[in-house]
């Protein structure tokens, strides 16, 4: 009984690969016009371009802080003013430098994934040595066998994003203005003498001077319609703080029985722990707290992170072009040009093992008898997950889970000094979310940069390795279709009749999804761990000049809410990743291992009448039986421009193959 049976002709318009790689085949006119930037070259084209836009933007940045703004210690001031507005403009800035940053991310990740495709001879090379290299993925394992120029490109892009990842998003930061404000304790005829005080206690200050009378004289702490009523309790948490928003605060208590006369009782220092341990007095009845502090909150731009950017920035754009100008070799980008390659010119190291999979190849190419007797015993679909090799998986999800669960440990560490209502908003400089830590080199704002961003370097290695996952499952997926259904090849430097694409093996329907959840995961880890600088000014009073500033303290912020949406949404991609990888199914046919240049290379051994017939290649290609097998006959597999069978579970496709 022979096991051939012919596939039916399947014209199906639902697969997922169809949306967006299928395309008409070009006119010989179109061809000639296009072939210079098909394929992979019109995708680093328009990554040159988009790198060279992002380089212009960031070079007039540098020009306009260096010419138009207020610089202090390499630090340009573009605005000063309402601390609302300015946290609106930082939330909308780093939006914006995350879209950047995502769009150089995938452009440079396109041509390190164009650097690594691997040249025929290099193939060969390797299967000689009965190992194999990565097709269509993006791939540390060919950097070994690939050519050390290539090599030399895809280390500059990779160092050149290191910078970027770590010094970008601090490039544009909020500096928030808190107030040097006092905090008194006095009685209710504060607010009625005249004359000047005399007495303070010995408590806060040992020698009375001008100052502090001044201070107390200036006309706004004697009107009670510039205070606000707090409780005792709140007015002393908000001036025992470091820093402080609000404007001077007065706890209104009992006249002290050492000096009954006195309406001042105690004076107390900006951000004063003593505050909290003051007992020796009578207690607090209210407290009232000036409103309506001045605001001055800034935004600024650090001129050394800037030009670290631009010329990180500027090594991509050279980069890029260099590949585009400069390097000719013929490589191997995706399984289109795969099989074309080993249909032109079949490899005799995976001769008689049509059915090698990726768990096959290290015994099949290791030993000749292992070739012989083997037969299809595929009874179900694979999964989606089975597109990606075990290793690839294990190395994936212990990354994920890992950093979930140092994000999920900081939560609850963290959160007994979190308030309770959320108000630290996303990527405010909140004075009571700081950091405390001691960083070398603390006197540069670098250190603390370079702590803020860390989490972007890790988001930006997580994105890359969900992207390389998806790759593969969905590179397997274009693979497996070749087994229902008959489609031309998808090649970098495709004839009129082949398919072209500005994609390397992810499809726009998926890669667009991908990039744009990139760019919402680095914005939200912008706004969870950021730079914080606050400045603190001292009130217009006693001949001090209004807004005089002290250093600028800086540190690394942290918002509550962001740090949960972020942890929310690295939670729902991994969510996403498990559904689609159990949900997706793979059609039965053609064996697991679609990335794998063995396997292709297996499954393109012609051997029938059109063995030698170059054409084939021009035309549209299925993979099944052709050459039928029976139980006295080992038939063959391979890609044919012609009729092919549907395999049969339990017959033997592979070994010596009847004349």
């Amino acid at each position: 009984m022979s096991s051939y049976e012919l596939l039916p002709k399947i014209d199906r318009n639902d697969d997922l690969l169809d949306q967006t790689a299928a395309e008409t085949p070009q006119s010989p006119s179109e061809f000639s016009l296009k072939q210079r930037f098909s394929g992979w070259r019109g995708g680093i084209l328009a990554a040159s371009v988009l790198t060279a836009f992002v380089l212009l933007l960031n070079i007039i940045l540098s020009i306009v802080a260096a010419t138009r703004w207020i610089k202090t210690d390499g630090i340009a001031t573009a605005f000063t003013g309402d601390c609302d507005l300015a946290g609106r403009w930082s939330t909308a800035l780093h939006l914006i430098i995350n879209l950047l940053s995502s769009g150089l991310l995938g452009a440079s990740n396109y041509c390190m994934q164009r650097l690594v495709a691997p040249t025929r001879e290099e193939i060969d090379k390797t299967h000689a040595q009965k190992r194999w290299l990565d097709v269509g993925i993006p791939s540390l394992r060919n950097l070994a066998s690939i050519n050390g120029r290539r090599v030399l490109i895809w280390t500059l892009l990779a160092l050149s994003s290191i910078p970027l990842h770590l010094l970008y998003n601090s490039v544009v930061f909020e500096t928030v203005g808190a107030n040097d404000a006092y905090y008194f304790e006095i009685t209710e005829d504060f607010f009625k003498v005249k004359d000047s005080w005399y007495h303070i206690s010995h408590e806060m200050i040992n020698d009375p001077t001008p100052f502090y009378q001044a201070a107390l004289l200036d006309g706004k702490y004697l009107d009670r319609n510039l205070v606000e009523n707090i409780t005792a309790d709140e007015c002393k948490s908000r001036y025992s703080q470091q820093f402080i928003s609000a404007g001077t605060g007065f706890c209104v208590t009992s006249p002290d029985p050492d000096f009954p006369d006195t309406s001042l009782v105690k004076y107390f220092e900006h951000g004063s722990s003593n505050i909290l341990g003051s007992s020796t007095g009578p207690p607090c009845f209210y407290c009232l707290s000036l409103k309506s502090p001045p605001q001055r909150c800034s935004i600024e731009f650090s001129q050394a992170v800037l030009a670290v950017v631009v010329v990180c920035n500027a090594i991509k754009l050279g980069a890029m072009i260099y590949i585009l100008s400069r390097l000719d070799q013929k490589t191997i980008v995706t399984i289109g040009d795969a099989i074309q390659s080993f249909l032109e010119t079949p490899d005799p190291t995976t001769d008689n093992c049509c059915l090698m999979s990726r768990g096959d190849v290290r015994r099949v190419l290791g030993k000749q008898e292992a070739r012989h007797g083997q037969r299809f015993e595929q009874t179900r679909r694979h999964r989606w997950i089975s597109g990606c090799s075990r290793r690839r998986w294990i190395l994936s999800l212990f990354l994920y889970i890992s950093v979930i669960a140092v994000v999920a440990g900081l939560v609850g560490f963290m959160h007994h000094r979190w308030d309770t209502d959320y108000s630290n908003s996303f990527g405010r400089v909140n004075p009571d979310s700081l950091i405390d830590i001691d960083l070398p080199y603390a006197e540069s704002i670098i250190p603390y940069i370079l702590l803020a961003n860390t989490p972007q370097a890790i988001i930006t290695l997580i994105f890359l390795t969900y992207n390389g996952q998806f790759t593969a499952m969905l590179t397997q997926l274009e693979f497996s279709n070749y087994a229902i259904k008959r489609a031309p090849l998808r090649v970098t430097l495709p004839s009129p009749s082949q398919r072209s694409t500005y994609f390397l093996s992810l499809p726009f329907t998926f890669s667009i999804p991908l990039l744009l959840s990139s760019i919402i995961l680095h914005w939200l880890t912008s706004q969870s761990i950021f730079l914080a600088r606050i400045a603190v000014f001292t009130e217009p009073i006693a001949g001090r000049a209004p807004s005089e500033v002290r250093e600028p303290s800086t540190a690394v912020g942290y918002s509550n809410t962001a740090i949960i949406c972020t942890l929310a949404l690295g939670c729902g991609f991994l969510i996403v990743l498990g559904i689609v990888s159990y949900a997706g199914s793979y059609p039965v046919g053609l064996p697991i291992g679609g990335t794998n240049s063995a396997v292709i290379s297996a499954a393109c051994h012609v051997k029938h009448e059109e063995q030698g017939d170059d054409d084939i290649v021009n035309r549209p290609l299925q993979w099944g039986v052709t050459i039928p097998a029976d139980e006295n006959v080992v038939g063959h597999c391979s890609f044919s421009s012609m009729e092919v069978g549907r395999v049969q579970l339990g017959f033997m496709y592979a070994g010596d193959v009847a004349a």
